[in-house]
């Protein structure tokens, strides 16, 4: 990234992320009287006014180097992703991200790490994992096992690192680039080479495991790639993991996508990562040995050797140095010091967080009040202390609906992460301490369990 063409964006204000990743109960607690009316009249007026108060487009510029580049530029409704090329005088377009028409997936999640790394190079301020990755991974889905080893470290990284916000957000926004369970797939086409992503069904004759008499065609002919099965596919949780449906304009379908131009792009930014290996002081005996060595167990002991073993030999490089600090995190350093080894991306990543962990599971929930006893939980009480303890949160509610023998009965819909018995415990809390009872079911592994609360 270039001297000045970093953007002003919020990356500090939990707001931003909240409006970017269509998080409607993200600051539900200022919404007013937690009424469904109130909630909407407050949405629509965030909605347009745009985060900021809209105040024009923004951008994130990934500097490649020699004049190439992908951004990332925000406007009133919508992300878009668009790539600077030096044959072109105006930003080619990769896709786009909103809540109507989403056409998000133009990057392989490689193509989106290299990027990420060559602008950290570029940039000590667009730290790598950071809110960088943050938002570029809305443009950059996690396919498969071994992307996902590697991604999703990063990314839940990437988050936690980002003020203000909840456990709920960290794990649910890190998750939505997680579409290994989904059907979609990498291919390359045979003529010219170029690779997209397709979304692959199971024939008739063939089960989701890939076995079978059918040839597993995919949406755009890839069937050689993408008949290899579906992840997750006989996991009696595989319904509630995340799924995303195919939304890309990077498709022989579509002759503009720029394809060649993209890939120039991400091989310039592979040239300014490999050049930090080729550097005087990074080949230094002294500098590899400790390389090597805190890439093996990663203490900060060890990090701290590398620093001063690169500062030593004459590197003043904010970016290496800053990677290598004490108060930066351990997938940072680590990534910096693959750099400077020059080795595949994720070996020592990979080494350190182990295989890739099950994508984040989601369950349904509907608390149900008792007849007549309206105003019983608060919701906001309810969404922040499930948000809080990263268990759930709040979708919609409460809905009201009178019964015919007259009397009120009102509902509020749930999320619950992973462990759903630890959000049920959490609203039993929240029931108890408003000194009511509540009957809640849960929809899990196609069936539906009824508990009573407290």
């Amino acid at each position: 990234m270039t001297d000045g063409s970093l953007s002003p964006l919020p990356y500090d204000d939990p707001d931003f992320w909240g409006f970017w990743y269509f998080d409607e109960f993200c600051e539900y607690k200022e919404y007013g009287s937690g009424s469904a009316e109130a909630f909407d009249e407050a949405r629509g007026a965030a909605e347009g006014a745009g985060p900021r108060g809209g105040a024009g487009d923004d951008r994130v510029v990934y500097d490649a180097g020699g004049g190439r580049a992908v951004l990332v530029e925000t406007g009133p409704f919508e992300l878009t992703l668009g790539l600077l090329d030096p044959g072109s005088a105006e930003p080619l377009q990769l896709g786009w991200d909103d809540q109507a028409h989403p056409t998000p997936y133009g990057l392989h999640w490689r193509e989106a790490d290299v990027l990420c790394r060559a602008a950290a190079l570029a940039d000590p301020r667009a730290a790598y994992p950071g809110p960088h990755l943050a938002l570029l991974s809305r443009f950059a889905p996690v396919c498969d096992e071994a992307d996902a080893a590697t991604a999703l470290p990063l990314l839940r990284e990437a988050f936690a690192g980002l003020p203000g916000l909840d456990a709920y957000q960290r794990l649910v926004y890190a998750s939505l680039a997680d579409l290994r369970a989904s059907g979609i797939r990498w291919v390359r086409d045979e003529d010219t080479g170029h690779r997209y992503p397709d979304e692959w069904f199971p024939d008739e004759d063939e089960d989701e495991s890939g076995e079978g008499d059918g040839d597993g065609r995919g949406t755009g002919g890839g069937a050689g790639e993408a008949a290899v099965g579906l992840p997750y596919a006989h996991d009696p949780d595989r319904e509630h993991f995340p799924s995303g449906s195919l939304g890309s304009l990077r498709s022989p379908e579509y002759p503009d996508f720029p394809f060649d131009a993209l890939a120039a792009t991400v091989e310039q930014a592979r040239l300014r990562c490999a050049e930090t290996a080729r550097q005087p002081w990074a080949a230094a005996e002294a500098v590899r040995a400790a390389a090597h060595a805190f890439g093996r167990d990663g203490t900060a002991a060890r990090r701290a050797e590398l620093r001063a073993a690169v500062r030593d030999r004459g590197c003043a490089d904010a970016a290496v140095l800053d990677a290598l600090a004490p108060e930066a995190g351990t997938l940072r350093a680590l990534v910096m010091t693959e750099l400077l080894l020059g080795v595949e991306p994720g070996v020592l990543l990979r080494a350190h967080t182990g295989p890739a962990p099950r994508p984040l599971r989601s369950y349904g929930a509907r608390l149900v009040l008792p007849a007549q006893q309206r105003g019983g939980p608060p919701l906001a009480a309810l969404n922040e202390r499930l948000r809080r303890a990263g268990s759930g949160g709040v979708t919609h509610g409460p809905a009201r609906y009178h019964l015919p023998d007259g009397t009120w009965r009102e509902e509020i819909d749930l999320r619950l992460l992973d462990d759903w018995r630890t959000g049920i415990e959490q609203a039993r809390e929240v029931v108890r301490e408003c000194g009511t009872h509540a009957e809640v079911t849960v929809r899990r592994r196609g069936e539906a369990l009824t508990l009573h609360l407290p």
